[in-house]
């Protein structure tokens, strides 16, 4: 009579033959010759063919039973039935047949699809961020400001997209972190410390790289630090455009001209209100220091020409190709010879190129200054409050030299004469204009100016008949019957201009007598009286325009948005690092967690209940709700977890022995290489 037996194997009850593992008998048997079996028993199967039973392991038919504990028989009354394996020496595991084959759980962000590409775009991301700093954003940059809606539109889609880097990244270290107490207990003997109460998901990222560190957990700890190399991304992806202030060109404008070359000798030239203006202006400009008027810059009288308002005026500059007169003072120290006449009066006189001048000045006050055409050969013969002027010619007054002079009685008699011989040139010229400021900030002469110049049509009067390329010198006219008021305002110009070189010298820093000292009154005629002839030319030698047109070139400072170098360099190594570590931190992730075959995603109570609730170790927590409880209970225990049912073993319960041994543990990276060059390596027996 064959013994029925039964075992708990995968919780199904098999009927297995005798110690050969095999059962005769005829198919034909019927079931009334089969005994009466205990609760729970498997019925006898009596044939040719051995019973297919599931296998855990390759090498035997049996395994030691999923529950350790658990007490064999219902009860202590019912018969045992016992089954033997084919040989007593256990040998090491194997997975099962189909177990390779099965579908097993691995995080997203460790599978080879998820995290190449991701390595892969932010290579291409750090390279494209160089070559457009490289090749062009400097070069132009894109319109833009910092304080519209826009300015936020175009710097939130680095931030977005840093942000999904960094979450991504993070996800990968999250899952690794979760896995590692599995990949700890597959290992073998493993402490609880590192295994069952291990939770590096729960600590601070700052601060859990130590801890893993203490516990030679080398991949949390590069993952993690990856990790705060990742906060890095979304301030500098914050960063990665700015706005500059950029010399930017706008398209060009045409405008009319408003004035050309040509004389002009209308009414205010009659009566001498334009002239009267300008040496007020004069004056006031060298004592106060006033910027000068819109088209005039330094000895040049600019043609003007319409403003556009159209554009943005603060920072905008034009340029443009256009006339100007440049006006030259010809001014120079003449040497005077100074003879008292016994009475307090003193006679001077001045000799230059054989023109001769000679005046009086009495004692009627301690200074004395005063202006005078005269000199060389276009100069008049006239005598005013004792001023002669002698061997001269007197037919074009209008034109002649003028000499600044001033007497001082006081502290010592003195004497000083400048004399001056107005000249202009016409150029075509570039100017660049501010448009804020008003004024033409520079000057650069390209040609002299002709006939055949753009906008000479009515210049034929000042280079021809009846000016002949003369200036006029603004002192002296040729009047026909002058009323009172017009010889009064010519009486005034002849008094504002020296007096302005006065008051100019007394306000200095040398003084008054400090400058006949050092002969500086030839300077400070000569900008007097070249503001004056520069202002004068406005008047005199421009005529109105009508009609014609000029074309300028507009440039702005305009704000332009930018790569920033530090942010993209920056930006681009920590990407690159992510990428190089990352990739070191996969590649041997995936070998050390190459037998851990999780059946589901491990986190859930489910997953724990799964793998530890009815085992040894389940039986130890049970019951046990605190903390300190728990740690005591696991105190001095180690673990392995089975590969094949990915139960948790503890030291000491049946099967311990058949789970991942500790001999083929990875101590570290090097180690792994290091023993696989020598598998790889090894002769063939």
């Amino acid at each position: 009579m064959q013994r029925a037996s039964y075992s708990f194997m995968s919780d199904q009850n098999v009927l297995l033959a005798g110690e050969e593992g095999k059962m005769m008998g005829d198919k034909e048997t019927t079931l009334s010759n089969v005994p009466q079996l205990p609760m729970g028993a498997a019925k006898p199967h009596y044939g040719s063919q051995p019973i297919t039973s599931p296998q855990r392991f390759q090498e035997r038919d049996v395994s030691p039973p999923a529950t350790p504990s658990q007490r064999l028989l219902d009860s202590e009354s019912q018969p045992q039935y016992a089954s033997y394996p084919l040989s007593d020496k256990p040998g090491s595991w194997e997975p099962a047949a189909g177990a390779a084959s099965d579908p097993f759980w691995i995080p997203y962000p460790l599978r080879p699809w998820f995290w190449i590409p991701f390595f892969v775009l932010l290579v291409l991301m750090a390279i494209g961020l160089e070559i457009a700093l490289h090749f062009r954003w400097p070069a132009n940059g894109h319109t833009g400001d910092d304080v519209s809606l826009w300015h936020y539109v175009y710097t939130l889609p680095p931030s977005f997209a840093a942000m999904i880097l960094v979450a991504l990244w993070a996800w990968t270290d999250i899952e690794i972190k979760k896995m590692q107490p599995y990949i700890e207990l597959l290992h073998g003997d493993s402490p609880p410390q590192r295994s069952l109460l291990l939770d590096y998901t729960r600590s601070n990222n700052f601060i859990v790289w130590t801890q893993a560190a203490r516990n030679k957990h080398y991949l949390v700890v590069l993952t993690t630090l990856m990790v705060l190399l990742t906060l890095s991304f979304q301030p500098l992806a914050s960063a990665l455009l700015i706005v500059r202030n950029t010399w930017w060109q706008l398209p060009d404008m045409t405008v009319h001209n408003l004035a050309h070359i040509g004389l002009n000798q209308g009414t205010n030239f009659q009566d001498l209100t334009s002239f009267l203006a300008a040496a007020g202006f004069a004056s006031a400009n060298v004592q106060y220091g006033l910027d000068n008027p819109p088209f005039i810059s330094g000895p040049y009288t600019v043609a003007p020409f319409e403003l556009p308002t159209n554009i943005p005026i603060n920072g905008t500059t034009l340029f443009v190709n256009t006339t100007a007169l440049k006006s030259d003072p010809g001014c120079q120290l003449g040497q005077v010879n100074m003879s008292s006449n016994g009475d307090g009066s003193w006679t001077n006189s001045i000799s230059i190129s054989g023109c001769s001048l000679n005046w009086v000045v009495n004692h009627t006050a301690e200074l004395i200054f005063g202006i005078f055409a005269s000199l060389l050969v276009e100069c008049p013969a006239y005598i005013l409050a004792g001023v002669n002027a002698t061997n001269c010619n007197t037919s074009t007054p209008q034109f002649s030299p003028v000499a600044f002079w001033i007497f001082q009685y006081e502290p010592t008699v003195a004497a000083s004469a400048t004399i001056c011989f107005p000249s202009f040139s016409l150029f075509d010229v570039e100017i660049s204009y501010d448009l804020a400021a008003k004024n033409v900030t520079s000057v650069t002469e390209l040609r002299s100016f002709t006939s055949t110049s753009n906008f000479s049509s009515a210049a034929g009067n000042i280079t021809g008949p009846p000016l002949n390329g003369h200036a006029y010198n603004g002192i002296e006219f040729n009047l026909s019957n002058p009323d009172p008021f017009i010889l009064a305002r010519q009486a005034a110009i002849q008094l504002q201009l020296p007096g302005a070189v006065v008051q100019t010298a007394t306000t200095s820093s040398a003084g008054l007598q400090g400058s006949f000292t050092s002969s500086s009154f030839v300077q400070l005629s000569t900008t007097v009286y070249r503001t004056y002839l520069t202002l004068l030319a406005q008047q005199v030698y421009f005529v109105q325009a009508s009609g014609e047109l000029n074309t300028i070139q507009v440039k702005s400072i305009v704000q332009r948005v930018f790569l920033s170098d530090v942010s993209v360099h920056l930006l681009a190594i920590a990407m690159l690092l992510l990428v190089f570590f990352g990739t070191i931190a996969q590649l041997f992730h995936r070998f050390d967690r190459r037998h851990l075959h999780l059946r589901h995603e491990p986190g859930t109570i489910a997953s724990a209940v799964s793998i530890g609730g009815q085992t040894g170790m389940g039986q130890l927590l049970a019951g046990r709700q605190d903390q300190r409880g728990m740690d005591e209970v696991l105190a001095n225990k180690k673990f392995r977890i089975d590969p094949i049912t990915m139960k948790i073993i503890m030291e000491g319960e049946d099967g311990y022995e058949f789970a991942a041994s500790p001999r083929n543990r990875r101590k570290s990276v090097f180690a792994a290489i290091q023993s696989a060059n020598k598998r790889f390596s090894r002769a063939p027996m």
